[in-house]
């Protein structure tokens, strides 16, 4: 099956951009799902700001499926992403940003990356289709370098029929759709 097939017949799970441009959902926000943890939130935070070079207060969170440090007072990766995008969303908002120093980080992170690896994804809210594709082609490239080209990250923006879903099955459900539709691309370009 090659990657119009596949587009086709998901058709129903795909929420097209609207032509208004309108934000929409809690932000300026951007999660980033399964990023490789050798990019640090400064690097990240400052392509967030090439992207969206006239936005102003963009909140940027790492989300992961393991809890990598407990904050006290603060919400748990694990407890977001059972939450409902609406809510995770919100309570990310309110936290603000979270961002890690590259000090903070193990500085031997040697992650072998295969296709088993959840693809990474970029979430973004409250911003508009400019803002997001400027943002993800910048982080795109970095992502797809750092997975030594293994991944080519997913983009995505909040829409109202995922908003009472919970987060973990959006983003889960996006970066398996995007995985499936990069593997249908490269066996389509090897036949």
């Amino acid at each position: 099956m090659g990657l119009f097939d596949f587009l086709n017949a998901r058709e129903e799970d795909f929420t097209p951009l609207r032509d208004d441009d309108t934000p929409y959902g809690p932000g300026p926000l951007i999660l980033m799902y399964a990023i490789p943890k050798n990019m640090y939130d400064e690097e990240l935070y400052d392509m967030i700001e090439d992207g969206m070079s006239t936005t102003k207060g963009v909140v940027m969170r790492r989300v992961d499926d393991v809890l990598l440090q407990d904050d006290p007072g603060t919400v748990t990766e694990v407890s977001l992403l059972d939450r409902s995008v609406e809510d995770a969303l919100r309570l990310i908002m309110a936290e603000g940003n979270k961002i890690r120093r590259s000090e903070d980080f193990n500085a031997d992170i040697a992650i072998r990356y295969t296709e088993s690896n959840p693809c990474p994804v970029l979430y973004f809210s409250g911003v508009t289709n400019k803002e997001m594709m400027d943002t993800y082609r910048i982080i795109a490239n970095e992502v797809y370098e750092e997975t030594n080209g293994v991944h080519w990250p997913a983009c995505a923006k909040v829409v109202e029929p995922a908003m009472q879903k919970s987060l973990r099955q959006v983003l889960t459900e996006i970066s398996g759709d995007h995985a499936d539709a990069m593997r249908a691309r490269k066996d389509a370009a090897e036949d």
